[in-house]
């Protein structure tokens, strides 16, 4: 699989490379409300230090609310996976790596087989169901909360759970032009894959 690089340069960037970082150490991704509670555990196990479900559920955006972290908590989880603080874990990002490399999480759009169907959910309780019609062109099928539409058509080379999505030359019912447009600008994207 090719490897995508992402230019970590903003706090939606930071904070979903955080939750990729815990979910690593947890050794599970955040789905169900089962995850939380292990993760809360898990916490309390390595760090002598408490964050609630609810809070984790909030920052990975399983439950309404979630506009901005703690600091307490974003230094919680730097220190659950390895960092002093949240400002560390910041640091060693932009210190380390200008740039993060994706391989098992990040999908190819040009590795999809054409008719595979897409879901792709973020913040705040939006999803779009989206059809892959070949040479990274999608159209989407199904579309909740957000402001694609059923019939939007787009282009996009990778989706990487936990970042932004950026698509490109958007035909949007009412546009006179195709437009770029950024799913999940606060905290990333969830993607499920379906053949």
């Amino acid at each position: 699989m090719v490897k995508e690089t992402i230019l970590i340069s903003s706090v939606a960037a930071q904070l979903g490379a955080l939750r990729a970082a815990v979910e690593h150490e947890a050794g599970r991704e955040m789905r169900l409300p089962s995850d939380f509670e292990f993760l809360a555990k898990a916490i309390d196990r390595k760090t002598n230090e408490r964050i609630s479900t609810n809070t984790l559920k909030r920052l990975w955006g399983y439950l309404e609310g979630y506009t901005t972290s703690r600091r307490f908590t974003l230094n919680v989880l730097s220190r659950y996976v390895g960092h002093n603080s949240w400002d560390d874990f910041c640091l060693n990002l932009n210190a380390t790596a200008s740039s993060q490399i994706f391989d098992s999480q990040a999908i190819d759009c040009e590795a999809l087989e054409v008719g595979a169907t897409v879901i792709v959910k973020w913040h705040p309780e939006r999803v779009a169901k989206i059809k892959y019609n070949g040479n990274n062109s999608f159209t989407v099928v199904e579309s909740q909360n957000g402001k694609l539409m059923v019939g939007d058509t787009f282009t996009c080379q990778a989706i990487i759970p936990g970042q932004p999505l950026v698509v490109n030359n958007l035909v949007h019912q009412g546009f006179d032009h195709p437009v770029n447009y950024i799913c999940g600008k606060q905290g990333g994207v969830e993607v499920f894959v379906n053949k």
